[in-house]
């Protein structure tokens, strides 16, 4: 496999690098969790318990460090291994069809019920959901109004469809230029730079600039929007790849006892003030901790899951659909769920385990069976056999 690593500007079924798709499976798997987490978090959401959890907190805290950067990072290296087969223009209508399509149907058909059971459990609206609908389109959403022109949670598609858009040039740019495997003598160096890139935003912006921290997993979208770059420049170069190869222990240990750190600062809830050096120490502690991360994971997927099966396959198709859908289900379904009398473990696992259930069953049973709703996911044709 290492040929694979050694040669990214080819892909082909022999040199396919599984284990990113095995880490975006996986990723979207934490992103459901994570979301079963929110109801049980102090954190503002759609719709909460009664009761929250300090543990909770401490997971969610834990998973937004890296989660979503993730997948930027992974959608980096799926557009450099896309452009190498694709033209410009191929790129963008396949972003259209894959990515655009999806959030327009997200925005107007999965995301009114969960405007409307925020404002129900908000006391921002009194009334049946079919009384709500009218008022949906009142305003613009986390900016007082009720319509989520960024699909919610889908607020990820919107984002990689604008940024693949803004920066195609400069990917179009990377790929023009032929770099030997041994120009970057010290690449450890350029993990180095890829923190402080990731800090710099951290470091101009104040974490409740517009247009609201929260809309975008925790993260700035300028923050996504370098995670997106890196993610495409790492893959064209191999000698960067090597690094999470080689280093993957040490990084590890590194990464634990910063996350470690960092997690102290936030159960103890030690603020600093925006400006100050503490401040961007801090900021650059929190990008150490997501590249540190994200290294390490890619770092032990590539020795363990660099290899493909009938779990990959079906998962690699379904997991565009079963993001699209699992956060409509989780709060539709959650929303009764959180106003038992039960333990918040045990509504915790119930929401978790019957979610899980229903989305895989809407994929099978529906999504995946009908041209009409492939096309509505992101998905391409059935195909017929002769």
């Amino acid at each position: 496999m290492e040929k694979a690593i050694l040669k990214p500007a080819t892909v082909t079924t022999a040199n396919r690098l599984y284990y990113l798709d095995w880490i975006r499976v996986i990723t979207i798997i934490f992103v459901f969790l994570f979301h079963c987490c929110m109801f049980f978090t102090s954190w503002d959401w759609h719709v909460k318990n009664a009761v929250a959890s300090p543990t909770f907190d401490v997971i969610a805290f834990i998973l937004i460090q890296w989660m979503m950067p993730m997948f930027f990072f992974i959608s980096g290296a799926s557009t450099w291994y896309a452009l190498q087969t694709k033209t410009s223009g191929k790129f963008v209508v396949d972003r259209l069809k894959r990515i655009l399509v999806p959030l327009i149907f997200g925005i107007f058909i999965l995301s009114p019920h969960q405007v409307y059971l925020e404002r129900f459990t908000h006391h921002q609206f009194d009334g049946s959901f079919i009384d709500f609908i009218p008022y949906y389109f009142h305003g613009w959403y986390a900016f007082g109004g009720n319509f989520a022109w960024m699909g919610l949670h889908l607020w990820y598609l919107l984002l990689l469809f604008v940024f693949s858009l803004i920066l195609l040039p400069l990917f179009l740019f990377i790929k023009r230029k032929t770099v030997t495997n041994d120009q970057f003598r010290y690449p450890i160096i350029l993990l180095l730079a890829f923190v402080l890139l990731l800090a710099l935003p951290g470091w101009m912006l104040k974490p409740d600039g517009f247009p609201g921290g929260r809309l975008w997993g925790g993260w700035s979208m300028f923050e996504h929007l370098v995670m997106l770059a890196i993610g495409y420049f790492t893959f064209s170069r191999p000698e960067i790849i090597r690094l999470w190869t080689r280093f993957k222990t040490v990084i590890l240990i590194i990464t634990i006892l910063l996350t470690a750190f960092n997690i102290y600062l936030y159960v103890d809830h030690i603020m600093f003030e925006f400006g100050t050096m503490l401040y961007m120490l801090k900021v650059l502690l929190r990008a150490s901790v997501c590249f540190g991360w994200i290294f390490t994971i890619m770092g032990f997927a590539e020795l363990r899951l660099n290899y493909t099966n009938k779990t990959l396959k079906y998962a690699n198709q379904a997991v565009l659909p079963f993001y699209i859908l699992h956060q409509p289900v989780i709060i539709l379904f959650g929303y009764f769920i959180v106003q038992t009398q039960l333990s918040i473990g045990l509504k915790y696992f119930i929401i978790a385990g019957v979610s899980f259930v229903i989305v895989i069953c809407l994929y099978q049973f529906l999504v995946q069976r009908s041209n009409v709703l492939r096309f509505l996911f992101g998905m391409g044709k059935l195909r017929v056999s002769k």
